[in-house]
């Protein structure tokens, strides 16, 4: 068990230890001297184990330094014991043994025993009965000769107060061994001589023992070594972690000598070996091993000579290229340098190893299609196999765009129902970009509609399926059927229903839009219907959706999704995961599991699991794992609307993963607060896999939540956001997700700070797609630093752009854009952007609202700086490709922004628009932006609108732009 947030350590720690019962491992190394070092109390934060303990009265309490909290046995079930692993032997004669301060007084039976190896004890102090006084600070003492020992324990045999063992802290003192361990040689990473912030743990690497752990950033360990030789010494560091964001320093004194990355190992008991070379002087001296990343384990270090060349080339410079025929790239590089000699270059396109030349050849000629964007860098290797860092990149960008398959890639394959490859007899609907039409709010802007008997629009299976999403509009308070016929064959029907749809507002108050459900106009049409079929069908199969006597009066089919879903899974590990059951409840196999150290989790198996309420994760890092999202179904109430159910993830169950399943909530309006799938503020290091959400406000709001990753999602027809991340939280990877359907941003950054932190910074929201977001747009970034956006698909945003970068509060305490970069790197919308807000004093006024282009840079009340846009293609925006605002009275002037290579198709106004006054004292857009390569291909007024207009914006025109 991990636990990684250093201010909440005390906390945590009262639940992690309870993981370490039963028979501790073998003891330490010998070492090679000992020096006495001075009384301490020897057990402060050691590792506790004990025969048991009732409810949350966990032995970890014992060592914690706070005598409020406490250890309690079994009930009704003497005797019982609790004992403390001092690491190794020890010379003791003293104990402390403490109950809360205000607790009445009683006298309990105990005897103090030791052990060298955790498993023959012997009596160091016979069984007496010891009372505890609050008159005298419930503090017991007692005393023995001096004896070298590992483990204490306390044995207690009768308690006059309650029928149990009660202790609130065991203090040991003494006189500890610290070793001094030769170099060469390995040393346990628990025979440190001095620490700070760390705790011990039983290891089940190779060999036994002890690993340490619980390291957060700032803290160290401290080891007395002898180095025999001067000279370079390849350093074996044994680690584990269930993060990437692990990192070692080796110091001496102020002079860090290596700096060292640990990687994820899959798990804090799935070891590794990383090495890294160090030059150490002769003589005794200490070792600092500080943690400058966090969230890793370590069980020994080991040092060995070495004299190999470790030395890597510089990296190749200046890396340009030419094309001196068409599908011919030349590259061509300046020499690196190396302390042997350089013995080639190897040439990566687009990630991958394209080719090698020798150390001697400073050019490489490459066959690409002229349609074909390619970025190319170069590295320089030496004899024995160092690598140069890579040289800068190039990307030579094909004259058919950027655009190649960005977005998510998920299971599924969605086929339009309006496709003209589609057979129908039904109504293809005129395209629109109205808000509440049917038309409009449809996936490609277009459906068909099936409003008689025997109507029908018949799809062809690109790939095989065994299972089908049907995305459609029924009419208002409507639930019935519609009927499924495969290759002709009548195969059952879909249950089709508007439950979750038809979501009121009044079109001057959209800014209401999903809260109230309320107003003169319905909006958001369409819902979703899921059908596991008989068999898997073949590509190439018929599926025909068809309105029959018996089915609902008329329907809109809008697209349908198509996957070969593969049977449910079964438990991984019975001897590792609790499963739930028809007797044994979610909530039943969390507590089974609470109460054994040696599980992992829980498993829930395929069938539909009603919950009524959230589900809390606390105690340690849990698992919890489905058989699949279209097998394990988690299920609010369905006779019930708004009920908050989900996973709530305590501090202290960071680590925790939820995996392979899906939830149904019952939100029928938006309610800012309650309705997230996963709860958790200040989470780390959680893992949300393959989970499918719909009918909730989010699937996930952070606040100060870090480290985490959300993969392989599909989060659908929610009232808020898909995914936002606020006040602080950094580091975060949201990769690999789908988003339909959103009531707000899909995947969003707010760096506010209301309920504290600072910039999120490191996050990567990275493949990605969004589509038919209902209010707001499919990515959004509210300022933060550091922060990268890449490989992003958007479509069909209802009323707001595709992507919004903004530096607006909304009212609340945030922070604008810092000094590092926000990245915005690989991006396609289509038909994206929309009407939303008022705009009374519009300059360029189209209707009644302000109209949004594809992508919005909005320079509000906070700082609007350093943003990088790049590659990106605008397909059929509703209104605009680029839009540059500015919020007045503050006016601030966006600074350091910089759009590179951005192909903008069709835009139905202009490619670029500088806003001039968006609505009565509202602008114009003040700063500056850089341009290169933006295209700007066949407008519907003019490639830019409002540079003459707004004299306090300066359009840089860099290269490659064609307007």
């Amino acid at each position: 068990m991990k636990i990684a947030n250093s201010h909440t350590r005390m906390l945590a720690l009262v639940c992690a230890f309870s993981l370490l019962l039963g028979t501790l491992l073998s003891s330490l190394g010998t070492p090679r001297t000992a020096d006495a070092a001075a009384l301490q109390n020897l057990a402060a934060g050691k590792p506790v184990t004990a025969s048991g303990h009732a409810d949350v009265y966990v032995a970890a309490n014992v060592t914690d330094g706070n005598p409020g909290t406490y250890w309690e046995s079994v009930n009704h079930a003497f005797p019982q014991w609790v004992q403390v692993d001092l690491g190794s032997q020890t010379t003791v004669h003293q104990v402390v043994l403490k109950l809360p301060p205000g607790w009445e007084t009683r006298a309990q039976t105990l005897s103090v025993q030791g052990s060298a190896n955790g498993s023959s004890f012997t009596d160091l102090k016979s069984s007496a009965s010891y009372t505890f006084n609050p008159a005298a600070g419930n503090s017991v003492t007692i005393e023995w000769s001096p004896v070298s020992t590992r483990y204490i324990r306390i044995h207690v045999t009768a308690n006059t107060g309650w029928p149990a063992a009660q202790l609130s802290e065991l203090e040991v003192y003494g006189q500890s061994e610290v070793v001094t361990w030769p170099i060469p040689g390995k040393i346990e990473a628990e025979g440190y001589s001095a620490m700070h912030g760390i705790q011990t743990e039983p290891t089940s690497d190779i060999g036994g023992g002890l690993n340490v752990g619980w390291i957060d950033v700032g803290d160290w360990l401290e080891y007395n070594v002898h180095v025999q030789s001067a000279g370079t010494y390849a350093v074996d560091y044994r680690v584990a972690s269930n993060a990437s964001t692990g990192q070692i320093q080796l110091r001496s004194g102020t002079t860090t000598l290596a700096t060292t990355a640990v990687p994820n190992t899959g798990g804090w008991q799935n070891w590794q070996t990383v090495t890294d070379y160090v030059t150490l002087s002769a003589g005794q001296q200490t070792l600092r091993l500080y943690a400058s990343g966090h969230d890793f384990n370590i069980n020994w270090v080991q040092f060995a000579p070495d004299n190999a060349d470790r030395i890597p080339p510089t990296a190749p410079s200046n890396l340009t290229y030419t094309e001196p025929a068409p599908d011919t790239i030349r590259l061509a590089w300046g020499a690196s340098t190396d302390n042997v000699g350089v013995t080639g270059y190897d040439i990566y396109a687009n990630g991958l190893l394209r080719g090698s030349v020798s150390g001697s050849t400073l050019t490489y000629t490459d066959q690409q299609p002229q349609n074909a964007t390619v970025s190319y860098y170069v590295v320089a290797k030496d004899a024995i196999g160092n690598t140069s860092s890579p040289s800068n990149t190039v990307t030579r960008y094909g004259s058919g765009g950027n655009d190649s398959g960005r977005g998510a890639n998920m299971p599924f394959t969605i086929l339009e129902a309006e496709a003209p490859s589609n057979r129908t007899n039904g109504t293809r609907l005129t395209p629109n970009y109205i808000l509440g039409d049917f038309a409009g709010e449809a996936s490609g802007r277009s459906a068909v509609y099936l409003d008689r008997n025997g109507q029908y629009v018949e799809f062809t299976l690109t790939a095989p399926a065994n299972a089908l999403v049907l995305r459609n509009a029924v009419a208002e308070n409507t639930t019935g059927t519609i009927s499924l016929y495969i290759d002709d064959v009548d195969k059952g029907n879909f249950t089709v229903t508007s439950k979750f749809s038809y979501v009121y507002a009044t079109p001057t108050t959209l800014d209401r839009l999903g809260y109230d459900n309320a107003g003169s106009k319905a909006y958001w049409l369409y819902e979703d219907s899921q059908l596991m079929l008989d068999q898997v069908y073949p590509a190439g199969t018929k599926i025909r959706i068809q309105k029959d006597a018996g089915d609902v009066p008329w329907i809109y089919v809008d697209m349908i999704e198509t996957e070969n879903v593969a049977p449910p899974a079964s438990n991984p590990n019975p001897n590792l995961y609790v499963q739930v059951s028809n007797s044994k409840s979610i909530e039943q196999a969390l507590q089974e599991f609470r109460q054994d150290p040696s599980k992992k989790g829980i498993f829930i198996p395929a069938g539909e699991w009603t919950l009524s309420s959230k589900i809390h994760l606390y105690g340690r890092a849990t698992e919890i794992i489905g058989a699949g999202p279209w097998h394990t179904k988690l299920v609010a109430p369905q006779n019930q609307t708004n009920t908050d159910i989900g996973f709530n993830i305590g501090q202290e169950a960071n680590g925790s993963t939820i995996r392979d399943l899906s939830a149904w909530g019952n939100y029928v309006y938006r309610q800012d607060g309650p309705g997230k799938f996963i709860d958790g503020n200040g989470m780390r290091n959680v893992t949300i896999d393959n989970v499918w959400a719909e009918h909730f406000v989010c699937l996930y709001w952070g606040v100060n939540s870090s480290y985490n990753t959300f993969t392989n999602n599909r989060i659908k027809n929610m009232f808020a956001d898909g995914i936002n991340m606020t006040n602080g939280s950094s580091y975060n990877v949201i990769d690999n997700n789908y988003a339909r359907g959103t009531g707000d941003d899909a995947f969003a950054l707010f760096s506010a700070i209301d309920a504290g932190g600072s910039y999120n910074v490191g996050n990567k929201y990275t493949n990605l797609t969004a589509t038919n977001v209902r209010r707001a747009a499919a990515f959004a970034v509210y300022g933060g630093q550091g922060n990268l956006f890449q490989n992003l698909y958007g479509a069909d945003t209802l009323t707001y752009p595709g992507l919004t970068i903004s530096s607006l509060s909304f009212g609340y305490n945030t922070l604008g854009f810092g000094d590092q970069d926000t990245v915005i790197d690989g991006v396609t919308l289509d038909r994206t952007g929309g009407d939303f807000w008022t705009s009374v004093g519009a300059d360029d006024k189209i209707n009644d609202y302000q109209n949004f282009g594809a992508i919005w840079l909005f320079a509000g009340d906070r700082s609007f700086r350093n943003i990088v846009v790049k590659n990106v293609d605008i397909n059929n925006p509703v209104y605009f490709g680029l839009m540059f605002q500015t919020k007045s009275p503050e006016n601030l002037p966006m600074e350091n922004v910089r759009l590179e290579n951005i192909n903008i198709h069709h835009a139905p106004r202009y490619g670029i628009k500088l806003v001039v006054s968006a609505e009565a004292g509202q602008g114009p857009v003040v700063g500056e932006a850089s341009f290169t390569n933006v295209r700007v291909n066949n407008p519907g007024i003019t490639a830019i609108y409002g540079e003459d207009r707004t004299p306090n914006f300066r359009v840089i025109r860099v290269s490659g732009n064609n307007w």
